[in-house]
């Protein structure tokens, strides 16, 4: 390419960066701007979170004896009702056990029976021993006995006394005996019948979290092992975390909206039902750890009610664990003075935003209120309709300052 052509091309390219440059900034030297009405409208902000679709009642299942599973009756999704069979563990050995302590209590009564025959035998023994004992008191009055056949007569009195004692306390150990072996054997027979367990009420199983062959520990050994959930799927709720910083802006009975992840269409309505008081931290220990690790944000339960008027079930049926993002709408303000979020900017640490007036851009401090996604109350010194700037971003935020000559960009 000749000398000559590269200079054409580098002026043509100079004459448009000349009119590029002329067009952004209005075409006389002034900075081309957005502008928005300042306009009462009504606020209403909200905090967005992501959630989790829970069952109203959800009930896990554990057994309450230990031992191998050898059969189970229903799977994951099946309907059930309260008092039907899920999942037997093998008996055997509670069946021996409630085997020896029948005969225990057998045992039991017949060693019951044989005291009360020893406590009869005594206590004829005793009659006898008292009758001698009298005529051997009345012939020692009399001066017919004398003193060592007094003695003698008495301690045999003596020691029959406290033979049918001894043999009353035997009749009341086996009588009570009887009652711990009943108890035992009651205790044992339960044991037995839990062998077999069953739902504790109406409902779909949503986790099934045993195998024929696997051990489970009964919950009387520690936690015992969750075997089955079974929830209501009829009624359900949302839980979401909330921070604490936005925790505290809640009341119940808040509105919601919900948003399923898996139905992009449906949209449910809802309101704030429980805020919770502890952050679930483990232990002050942790607590400490964690501020030292700079982790000092606490989250807190929110469990929100769904309104289900106008909501159908069949077409959208929610399951357990269902992702869902949701808006708690926590305050509202009506016919407050308003500006989109990004007409604000900082300028020396203070809240300003630029009014357009006889083609300047005047600077006004302001003071931010609340804000939804896309306007922000604002007071200060300015007047309802007034122009202010809202871009674009580079300007409004680099360029723009107090008195600065602005064109506005039509709005097309």
């Amino acid at each position: 390419m000749r000398r000559w052509q590269w200079l054409l091309l580098i002026g043509i390219g100079l004459l448009l960066l000349f009119g590029v440059g002329r067009w952004a900034c209005g075409g006389d030297g002034a900075l081309t701007v957005e502008v928005d009405t300042l306009r009462r409208r009504t606020i209403r902000p909200f905090i967005t979170e992501t959630a989790v679709i829970r069952p109203v009642v959800e009930v896990p299942i554990s057994p309450d004896v230990s031992g191998e599973v050898v059969r189970i009756y229903v799977k994951e999704g099946d309907t059930v009702k309260a008092g039907q069979l899920l999942f037997t563990i093998r008996p055997d050995n509670y069946r021996m056990a409630l085997l020896q302590m029948q005969a225990a209590l057998e045992e039991a009564k017949a060693q019951y029976a044989s005291a009360q025959a020893a406590l009869a035998q005594q206590a004829a023994a005793f009659i006898q021993e008292s009758l001698a004992y009298e005529r051997a008191k009345r012939l020692y009055e009399g001066r017919a006995l004398s003193e060592a056949e007094w003695d003698a007569a008495r301690l045999r009195y003596q020691i029959s006394q406290a033979q049918r004692q001894s043999a009353e306390n035997s009749v009341r150990a086996a009588f009570h005996r009887i009652r711990s072996v009943q108890a035992n054997l009651d205790r044992t027979k339960l044991d037995y019948e839990r062998t077999s367990v069953y739902a504790s009420m109406d409902g779909v199983i949503t986790r099934l979290l045993v195998r024929v062959g696997q051990r489970v520990v009964g919950v009387g050994q520690m936690a015992g092992t969750e075997s089955v959930r079974i929830a209501d799927l009829s009624r359900f709720l949302v839980e979401t975390q909330i921070s604490e910083n936005d925790v505290v802006r809640l009341h119940v009975g808040d509105s919601v909206s919900i948003e399923v992840q898996a139905y992009p269409e449906l949209k449910l309505r809802g309101y704030v039902q429980q805020i919770g008081y502890s952050s679930g931290r483990a232990s002050p220990q942790s607590e400490a750890a964690s501020a030292l690790a700079g982790e000092q944000v606490s989250t807190y339960l929110v469990r929100i009610a769904i309104d289900t008027s106008g909501y159908d079930p069949k077409k959208y049926p929610l399951r357990p664990d269902m992702s869902a993002l949701v808006r708690i709408y926590y305050a509202k303000r009506e016919n407050v003075l308003t500006l989109p979020l990004q007409a604000i900017v900082l300028r020396r640490g203070e809240e300003v935003v630029y009014e357009v007036r006889e083609g300047k851009a005047i600077e006004r401090k302001v003071r931010s209120g609340l804000a939804d996604d896309k306007w922000v109350e604002v007071e200060g010194e300015l007047q309802e309709g007034a122009l202010i700037v809202t871009g674009p971003y580079e300007v409004l935020q680099e360029r723009l300052r107090d008195s600065v000559e602005v064109s506005i960009r039509s709005r097309l």
